[in-house]
């Protein structure tokens, strides 16, 4: 591909080639025409001199004899009878023939003639005139001398106009590039521009037209980095949307899947027994007891699983409103595990709460923060072994503080560590069937902490594990 021409030389080349051609042109006419001007100009001044001498008073004989020296010229004055006023002093006239080359009359009657020499190429000018009282005056001048005049003028305009050429050369070669340096950062700035590049600004310090399209670019390059930015976090967000989307959907489907799963089994064990009774299948008062007994439990299971799946519902949907408040932490857990000391005393826990003797005041939903704590040691009696310890303690965090729950026993698998606060997981699935739970409990602690703007979580003990929640202090 034949390369192109920057745009820098572009510029020299042409106001270059102007400037160039201009004096070549200058030079050309001064050479052919100075001759002429040359010409032209002293027979003006002849005519001068002879109008001059026309309207003189007085002795002709100073004024013309001023006249040659001042000119270098030769005067010679006739009168009526061609007798000599004035004779000139013909200095420069040789004594050869004269030969008349060229005759132009003028209207007045005066004429010039142009003669030469007989056998030479010297040549003179004459101006003739008859004057109004008489006389006649002749005026003669040397034309070699006016054409070597011409000659060396020419000469000098030339040497004059190749110098001036080159500086004239120089001087576009930098205003080439003052006048181009502007348009090619703007060039560069508009091809970072279209490669999606905006970090450079067109730095051009004029008032011009160049400075006002510097100007606009910067400010097109802000608009489109702002749009293009705002466009690429929209589709982040879009992205993340989509994403967060497909795992709702993900989710709905696991906990419809689930929920029917967990129905499945106590609507199967109804129906089987229901099934007993009406064929009668033990005619014994204390078996058809058991058949009720055990449909009726069933039954409040499945009453207990659909009160958890609403209010599961309603936290995860955020349709349960936050009633903060004021309220001191340290009397509020010591209230709870005194409420639940029975529970305790019949599965044979050893609860304990750490207590800090320190005034703990939090702003939270009271009732939402109990269901928290209820889940957390509701949790904590199904899996704990070994000791069958509880220990609930309370720390400061910074702006909140962190209420933590461990039970003896067990850690979390790392296989379950991504799921444990999902709706209906349950990593003791036999365990859980058997006390009635259905691990929807850590799900709904997480929606509350995320209405309460705050984080839950647990964490591996040696001998247990620690699952924990904070709650924000009050602020007076």
């Amino acid at each position: 591909m034949k390369k192109k021409l920057g745009i820098r030389f572009r510029v020299f080349l042409e106001v270059g080639a102007i400037f160039v051609v201009s004096l070549i042109a200058l030079i050309v006419v001064n050479s052919q025409l100075l001759d002429n001007v040359y010409l032209w100009n002293e027979e003006l001044s002849l005519k001068q001199m002879a109008q001059e001498s026309e309207e003189h008073i007085g002795d002709y004989q100073s004024l013309l004899r001023e006249f040659e020296v001042k000119n270098g010229v030769s005067i010679d004055l006739y009168d009526n009878n061609d007798n000599y006023v004035y004779e000139g002093s013909g200095r420069f006239v040789s004594g050869n023939k004269l030969i008349v080359v060229s005759r132009a009359e003028n209207e007045d009657g005066s004429y010039f003639n142009i003669l030469q020499e007989e056998n030479s190429s010297t040549q003179y000018i004459l101006y003739g005139k008859d004057f109004s009282n008489g006389y006649h005056i002749e005026i003669t001048s040397q034309k070699d001398v006016i054409q070597e005049n011409a000659s060396i003028a020419t000469r000098v305009t030339t040497l004059i106009a190749v110098v001036a050429m080159l500086l004239a050369l120089i001087y576009i070669s930098g205003y080439a590039k003052r006048f181009t340096k502007p348009i090619i950062k703007i060039t560069e700035t508009a091809n970072k521009m279209s490669n999606l590049d905006f970090s450079q600004k067109c730095e051009i310090n004029s008032k011009d037209e160049i400075g006002i399209l510097a100007d606009s670019i910067n400010k097109l390059s802000a608009s489109l980095d702002t749009a293009l930015t705002e466009l690429k976090t929209t589709n982040e967000q879009l992205v993340s949307d989509i994403e967060k989307e497909r795992k709702l959907e993900k989710m709905r489907q696991d906990f419809v899947s689930s929920a029917s799963h967990e129905l499945k089994t106590p609507i199967a064990i109804i129906r089987g027994y229901a099934e007993g009774l009406k064929i009668n299948v033990s005619e014994e008062d204390t078996a058809m007891q058991e058949y009720c007994d055990i449909i009726m439990n069933e039954a409040d299971k499945m009453n207990s699983l659909v009160l958890s799946l609403l209010e599961a519902s309603l936290y995860s949907s955020g349709m349960k409103t936050l009633n903060k408040e004021d309220f001191e932490l340290n009397e509020f857990i010591k209230e709870y595990m005194k409420a639940a000391k029975p529970i305790f005393e019949e599965k044979e826990i050893n609860a304990k709460f750490i207590d800090p003797e320190t005034k703990l005041m939090v702003f939270a939903d009271k009732s939402q923060i109990e269901r928290v704590l209820s889940n957390y040691i509701s949790n904590a009696c199904s899996h704990t072994k070994n000791e069958k310890e509880i220990i609930v303690s309370v720390e400061d965090s910074g702006e909140k503080y962190k209420v933590s729950v461990y039970n003896s026993g067990s850690f979390i698998d790392d296989k379950d560590k991504d799921n444990i606060f999902n709706s209906f997981y349950r990593a003791d699935k036999a365990h859980s069937r058997k006390e009635g739970r259905f691990g929807l409990g850590l799900s709904i602690v997480k929606s509350i902490m995320d209405m309460h703007k705050c984080e839950c979580g647990f964490t591996n003990k040696e001998n247990g594990v620690e699952f924990w929640f904070q709650i924000e202090k009050a602020k007076g």
